[in-house]
Formats: C-alpha cells, sequence, structure tokens
C-alpha cells in the first residue's frame, strides 16, 4: 500500500512539472532577450563657497547647496552595464547646445551679470553604441556675484623712514602707477578699470586687462592718484589712492616737480641728502655755468640700511627713470659713499646716451663699477688705493684733446679721499681722459704704480659718456671744479 501511495505522488509531480509553463526547464519555454542598455551619468560637486557673501546674501532652496561663486569645479563620470563609456556631452542652461567631451572634469566661470543668478548644468554619458543616457545627472548652482578687489604692486610704491608717513615723495611729470587685482569669481569677469587724478569722482576707463599705466603730463604741484576695479555685473571694487593718508607705509603727500632746465643734477650720495653740503658744491657751479634756470635736481633716497630719503627711491618702473632722463640733454650723476644706484638705471642711462643724450658721471664709491655697464666700456677694475687712502696733493691729468689746453683741465686731489676708490681698465672703445700722475714724479706718497686711469669717455650711439672713478668735489686743489664742468657741459657736450 505504502508503495503505491509514493507511485500516485511521483506520477502527480511529474504531471504539475512538466504542465507548469514557469518551469526555466520547459521545453517550450521562450527566451526574452534583453537589449543594448543606456549608460548611466553621476555628477561630482567641488563647490567654492561665497565667502564675501553676507548672511543676506546666502541662499539656499531644492537644488541643495548653499549660495556659491562663479567659478565652479565639475567631475563627473559614467558607468555602462554591458559596454564602455567613450564621452559626455555637457550643457549650462546659458548655451544653446551641449558640448560633446571626452574629459571627466573641468573648470567653469558662470557669466553671471547680476546681483543673483541660477545656473544649471547637464551632464550624459554616452557608450560605445552611441546610446545617450535619457536621463543627464543635474545640479542647479545659485551664484552670488562676488566683488572685485584690487591692491597696488608690491613695492611699485616708495616706502617710508619706519612710523613716519609724513614726507613728501617728488617725481617729475610722468609717474607709473602698477596694481594686482583679484575677484573670487574668477579675474575674467574683471572687465574695467577705472583711476582719476585727484578728483576721483571723475573716472577714466581702461580695459579689463589693464595693470599699469604710465601718466604722463602730470600738473606741477601736489596730486594724488585712484584707482578701482568693476567686474561684468557691475560690483565695484574697493578704491585705493597714492598718497592713501589711511596707509602709514608709504609717503602722505606726492608733489610732482616741473622739469626746469636742460641740465639733470642727480644726487645718487643719500648721505648727503641730509645737510646738501656735496649737492651745494654742485649747484653753485650749475649756477655759473647754466643759471639757476639751467638745471633741475633729483636726489635718489635709499630704502637700504641706513634708510636715508626711502620716499624718493628710484623709481620702481623703467618707463619713469627713462622719462626722467629724457626731460633734459645733459645730466650730471654724483655718487660717493653707500650704495649708487647707477647699475639699477644703467639700461635706462645707455637708451637716454644712445638717444644723443649725454651724461657725467662720478662715482667715488667703495662698490667698484661693473664691467658690464653698457653706458660706458669698462674692461676691468682694480683698487687705487688699497689701503683706503689717497692722499691730497696728487694730480690727476687730463687728456680731452691731446692739446696744450688740456693742462687748464688737469686736476688735484684737494682733500683725503678716505675711502677705496677704483683704477679703470678702458675696453677696446673708450678713450682715457683722465689718469693719475705717475708714482715716479708724484709729490706726495701714492698708493699706486705707473699712472692708472680713473676717467674714461665712451660713445653711444649719437651721444657720450664720461665716467670719472674719483669723487669730482674732491679734486678742488687746483679751485678749477667749475672750470672743468663747464668744459664738459659746454665743450665736450655739445660736439
Amino acid at each position: 500500500m505504502k508503495r503505491r501511495i509514493i507511485f500516485v505522488f511521483f506520477i502527480i509531480m511529474q504531471v504539475l512539472i512538466f504542465s507548469c509553463d514557469k518551469n526555466p526547464f520547459h521545453p517550450d519555454k521562450k527566451s526574452k532577450l534583453i537589449g543594448n542598455q543606456p549608460p548611466e551619468t553621476f555628477l561630482f560637486l567641488f563647490v567654492i563657497p561665497d565667502t564675501m557673501a553676507t548672511p543676506d546674501s546666502v541662499y539656499i532652496d531644492s537644488v541643495g547647496i548653499d549660495t556659491t561663486v562663479s567659478k565652479q569645479v565639475l567631475h563627473w563620470w559614467g558607468d555602462d552595464s554591458d559596454g564602455q563609456v567613450i564621452g559626455y556631452y555637457i550643457q549650462w542652461d546659458y548655451q544653446s547646445e551641449p558640448i560633446w567631451t571626452t574629459s571627466e572634469y573641468d573648470t567653469f566661470y558662470t557669466p553671471i551679470r547680476t546681483k543673483f543668478d541660477k545656473f544649471t548644468f547637464r551632464v550624459w554619458a554616452v557608450d560605445n553604441d552611441s546610446l545617450m543616457d535619457p536621463s543627464p545627472a543635474i545640479q542647479t548652482f545659485p551664484v552670488y556675484n562676488s566683488k572685485p578687489e584690487i591692491e597696488f604692486k608690491m613695492n611699485s610704491n616708495p616706502p617710508v623712514p619706519a612710523g613716519n608717513p609724513d614726507v613728501v615723495a617728488y617725481t617729475f611729470p610722468t609717474r607709473t602707477f602698477m596694481w594686482n587685482v583679484n575677484d573670487p569669481d574668477g579675474v575674467e569677469t574683471i572687465v574695467k578699470i577705472y583711476y582719476a587724478i585727484n578728483d576721483s569722482s571723475n573716472w577714466i576707463e581702461l580695459a579689463g586687462e589693464e595693470r599699469s599705466i604710465t601718466l604722463t603730463n602730470l600738473a606741477p604741484g601736489e596730486n594724488q592718484f585712484f584707482t578701482k576695479a568693476e567686474d561684468i555685473a557691475g560690483a565695484q571694487s574697493n578704491i585705493i589712492s597714492f598718497p592713501d593718508p589711511d596707509d602709514d607705509e608709504i609717503p602722505n603727500t606726492w608733489i610732482v616737480k616741473e622739469p626746469i632746465g636742460d641740465v639733470l643734477l642727480i644726487n645718487d650720495f643719500a648721505q648727503d641728502q641730509n645737510t646738501h653740503q656735496v649737492q651745494n658744491v654742485y649747484e653753485e657751479m650749475l649756477i655759473n655755468i647754466v643759471g639757476e634756470q639751467g638745471y633741475s635736481v633729483w636726489e635718489i633716497g635709499t630704502p637700504r640700511i641706513p634708510v636715508i630719503n626711502p620716499q624718493n627711491s628710484l623709481p620702481y618702473a623703467t618707463a619713469d627713470i627713462k622719462a626722467n632722463f629724457n626731460y633734459f640733454k645733459k645730466v650730471v650723476w654724483f655718487a660717493h659713499l653707500g650704495r649708487p644706484n647707477i647699475s639699477s638705471a644703467g639700461l635706462s642711462l645707455t637708451q637716454y646716451i644712445a638717444a644723443g643724450g649725454k651724461v657725467f658721471i662720478t662715482n667715488g664709491n667703495e662698490e667698484t663699477p661693473d664691467t658690464s655697464w653698457t653706458f660706458t666700456d669698462i674692461d676691468s677694475v682694480y683698487r687705487l688705493n688699497p689701503g683706503g687712502r689717497l692722499m691730497s696733493g696728487v694730480d690727476v691729468l687730463s687728456s680731452f684733446t691731446n692739446t696744450d689746453h688740456d693742462s687748464t683741465l688737469d686736476l688735484t686731489v684737494g682733500k683725503l679721499i678716505g675711502n677705496r676708490v677704483s683704477a679703470l681698465i678702458p675696453g677696446a672703445n673708450a678713450e682715457v681722459v683722465y689718469r693719475m700722475e705717475p708714482d715716479s714724479t708724484a709729490s706726495v706718497t701714492v698708493p699706486y704704480k705707473g699712472s692708472p686711469a680713473v676717467g674714461i669717455r665712451y660713445k653711444v650711439g649719437l651721444g657720450r659718456s664720461i665716467y670719472f672713478s674719483l669723487p669730482f668735489n674732491f679734486c678742488d686743489g687746483r679751485q678749477n671744479l667749475e672750470d672743468v664742468l663747464r668744459y664738459i657741459l659746454l665743450e665736450e657736450f655739445e660736439q
């Protein structure tokens, strides 16, 4: 009986199995093929918060992120279950058509033109069967426009003595101003720069890419420069100015000097700029040679220790140095102790001379001349007085004309030169115009051998230079300094 029941149960199960159309092994079961599947797209956000936004300007809505800035760094990727992702279409809502790319990241600047706006980004993955994700990854960005920022380029304005901004910076009628700008939305959004002279209600527009301006024909007297930036949405930066009464690291006063006469006297001896003892010697001579209205003075201070007159340091912009020279036909440049600015102005000097300028430099400095200078031609140098002493009474012999007239231009050291100075070995194209008297005939003990050169003449283009390696004002033993300077300015520099 038990066997019969088991047999019946087995028969029933067989009938059920082969009659059920859900049986995956049924011979009549039909396969349902799955078609090619499109890829899926994903978007990763690196959101840059708007640190310039005020609490009232922060915006949060259903897009899920706080107010951000115009610059957005986005990453995306795709996944395809039955193939490979070969690229993407991306599109912002302000673009008329999607853009094809194989990249999976980029940096974007949304073109915000109002205080606040929203921008939506979409990206579609595309697989190797050219199927595109029917539901792109999408994100909306609430963007608050940030104001641009502006500041003067570092060191482009002169410094002041420590803790004392109540000093005057002098220039001639050319002055270059330089600035840096920034915008959290990207510097590309800065479309305008404005500047004004003295009147900050009367702005002059520049292109947003400009980072400097050279002002010419500035009015003599006290002046003030203003500048600001504006972005594409019309937001304006802070206003900066020179001088700035609130900035104690720059001079409080800027005065433009009118160029007077054809001769520029340069005082590059900072230690003399408190007393002007040496400058007065040169000015007295120039008054007698070209008259009170025949020359101007340019005092070049130093920000280096010892800090002296730093508000009148050599201009930061080469254009200003060149312009200062170009106001005049002739230059008399004297330097002694400290570090002169001759090398820093060297290129401008060369260009000035090449265009027809005439320059007399007397540089009785312990810092040796630079043989790479191109406004003169020095092959090499050595110490004329290695011990740092050159006694008075030593003659300095002239050879300007190689005639008897030269004897009237001879000089004599009139006072002890108490610092090391240089003897010059001229280059091939330089002419010696001053030599020390031979040690064999000197009436006093000299620290050199032979008859070293200390003055050379050199032609550059249409002009010429005379470089003298002793302090000219110390060579007054014959009381003929004025006659020599007169000859240089009115005869040598008129050839």
